[in-house]
Order: structure tokens, then sequence, then C-alpha cells
């Protein structure tokens, strides 16, 4: 009987060790793993940490990136764009964002050394978002390229740098101390400090169809959109051709979307651009004049009295701004000569740089230029047809 009952209990005590010890097994193999996660990220935590510090201290706290598309994207290293990558000693301070862009925000900034907090340089950025797709992001590069292998002439806005190894990925142009021409025109409607005369206009003229003539003489491209607002004006009355988004397009590609051109505001598209989308060097000529009464009416927008809806039908019947009051019979000369209906029958801007050149001494230099209009922002930007 006892020897039965040793066995029973031998019996019971084994199938209870097949339970208890496999089980004890697995809550100290789940024990050892929870702590194995534990670990793992906490030392996920800690290194994220130090990646978030350390691309603040890059990138002067700009937001970081997330997107692996986006950083594999980046991750194929430009040679072209190598030697204007920014230097690692100048830092990116005091951004503020001025408008959206085709790829992002378009701010201005200060570039100050690491080294000597004095040495300060006022610059543009042309932001990329994050949020662009991989064909944006190639456009992007494409573009940085066009600047650094077709902006060389003195009154193109140049490259100093870009950056696309660090945030913010951008192109870094330099800052014109007066900005934006049309801003700029449209603040001497109450500047008393600062005028421009008719000789003046000459001047800025002059320098924005130099600029056109070497994109259209040495390269075979168009600005597909030439109007006040793509103009950069320095404190030294030197002025540089901005917005080349077109430009850039056609250089890489041989072309211009249609779709991409018809997003210029109707007041400043020639007939045959309205009618067929073709932008050409005889386009930009055509808004080349429009660009003249810009500057001569210190910002007026044109055709004051059309609507964007009425102007077509209206250029086809020949219709034409009549001279502006202060404007000299030469200077709206060339303007008219824009201003040919049929596309050949206009200059090319060879022959409109020579034409305001053989024009210019006959300017007013002494009259300052006063303003045409009294519109708000508001509604120049309504009468203009400028989408906001």
């Amino acid at each position: 009987m006892n020897s039965s009952e040793d066995i029973q209990h031998t019996e019971n005590g084994w199938q209870d060790s097949v339970i208890i010890i496999p089980a004890l097994l697995s809550a100290s193999t789940l024990l050892v793993v929870a702590v194995i996660v534990w670990k793992f990220i906490q030392g996920r935590r800690v290194k994220g940490r130090e990646v978030e510090e350390q691309t603040a201290d890059d990138t002067n706290g700009w937001a970081v990136n997330t997107a692996g598309e986006f950083e594999n994207s980046l991750t194929v290293p430009e040679p072209v764009l190598e030697k204007k990558q920014l230097p690692q000693e100048w830092r990116l301070h005091d951004r503020i964002v001025l408008c959206r862009g085709h790829y992002g925000p378009i701010s201005q900034a200060m570039l100050v050394h690491q080294w000597d907090p004095e040495d300060r340089r006022g610059v543009i950025l042309k932001e990329l978002s994050e949020n662009c797709s991989p064909g944006e992001i190639q456009d992007f590069m494409d573009l940085l390229k066009f600047h650094e292998q077709v902006c060389r002439h003195e009154n193109l806005v140049r490259m100093l740098w870009c950056q696309t190894q660090r945030r913010p990925v951008c192109l870094i142009m330099e800052a014109m101390t007066f900005g934006n021409l049309l801003n700029f025109l449209r603040d001497l409607h109450e500047e008393a400090l600062l005028s421009l005369t008719e000789r003046d206009v000459y001047s800025l003229a002059m320098q924005v169809a130099s600029g056109l003539e070497f994109l259209s003489g040495t390269h075979n491209l168009v600005h597909g959109y030439v109007a006040a607002c793509n103009v950069l004006i320095h404190e030294d009355m030197s002025v540089r051709l901005c917005g080349l988004g077109l430009t850039a397009v056609q250089y890489r590609t041989g072309s211009i979307p249609i779709r991409r051109a018809t997003r210029v505001p109707v007041k400043w598209q020639s007939p045959e651009r309205l009618k067929e989308g073709s932008v050409t060097e005889k386009s930009d000529v055509w808004s080349f004049g429009i660009l003249l009464y810009e500057l001569v009416t210190l910002g007026a927008p044109p055709y004051l009295d059309v609507s964007p809806q009425e102007l077509p039908n209206k250029l086809h019947k020949n219709y034409r701004m009549k001279r502006p009051q202060q404007c000299g019979e030469r200077l709206y000369d060339v303007m008219t000569s824009c201003w040919h209906w049929e596309a050949p029958q206009r200059p090319c801007f060879t022959e409109v740089v020579k034409q305001l050149q053989n024009s210019a001494g006959e300017g007013d230099g002494v009259t300052p230029l006063s303003a045409t209009d009294t519109l708000s922002w508001a509604d120049y930007l309504h009468v203009a047809g400028i989408p906001t």
C-alpha cells in the first residue's frame, strides 16, 4: 500500500513538474524579452533625442523631415552642386516666410558666420517642402543646377549657395535691399525720400532687357513671366530678373507645358499666348512692353479700365494702352513696338536694348514720376487679375 502510494505520489509530482517547469520557463522567457524590448525602446529614445538635438543644432531648430521617401530622394549626390553647398561655418538665422512658392516657402533670412557673428549677409531662400513628391524633388534639384549653369549674368538673380545635405533643403540667393520691384514702385506712392525719373526708367529697363537678351540670345530660353513682380532692385538702382521657374522647366525639358504657361496673369500675356499658350522670345517682348508701362506709372495695373475677361477681345480689335502723361514719345514708341499684333513684327531683345540705348538721352532726368492710380493693394490685385 505504501509502495502504491509512493508511486502515485511520484507520478503526481512528475505531472506537476511537467506543468510548472514549462510555465516557469515561459514566464522567465517573457520577462527576459520584456527587459530586452524595454532597453531597446529606451535606447531608441535616447538616440532619437540625440539626433533631434544634433539636427536642431544643424538647422537652427527648423522642422526635421520624417518621410523616408523624401530622405531617400536626397541621398544621391549631385556633382554639379557639390561646390555650391553652403559651407558648414555659415548658419541661417532670422528666417521670415514671405510667400508660398511652387516648391515650398520663399523666405528671407540672415547668413551668419559661426566664428564671426559680425559677418552677416541677407539672403532669400527658395525652400523645398518635405511634402513634395519624388518628381518635384528632382525638379527642384534641376532648378538648382539651372541656377548654377545658366544664371551667370549681372541682371539675373544669382545663386550664392544651395543646401541639399542638411535642413532646410533650399536655394540660397542674394537679397536685394529694396526687394521686389513692383512693391518698390508702389511704395514710391507715399515715399517722400525716394523718387524715380523717366531717365531712371530707361536705366532699369535696359538692365532687364539685357538679362532677357542673355537668356534668349545665349541660351535660347524664354522667361515666361516678364513683369515688375519678377524683378529685384538694389539700393544702387541695379536690378536682377527673378521668377525663373518657367525658364528652368524649358532648360530641362526643351519646352514649357501649356498648363504652366497659362498660370501667368492675362494682362501680361501676348495675344498668341492667350490663344495658343505658346511662350516665345516675342511673347516675352510683349510682356516687356507691359513692364515699361509699370515702370513709368509707378506700378499701375495694366489696362486699368479693362477686366481680364474683356481683354483678349479688345486686343483683337487693336486696343492698346494710351501713352501715360509722364511718358515721353520715344519711350512710348519702344512700348508700342513691343505690342505689334503679329509676333514677327516685334523686335528681339537685342533690338530692344538698342532702342532703349538710343532713346535714353531724351528721357527726363529731372521731374520725379508720380503715381497714376490710388488703388489699395487689394484693389490692385483685383484690377490686375492676380489671384490672391
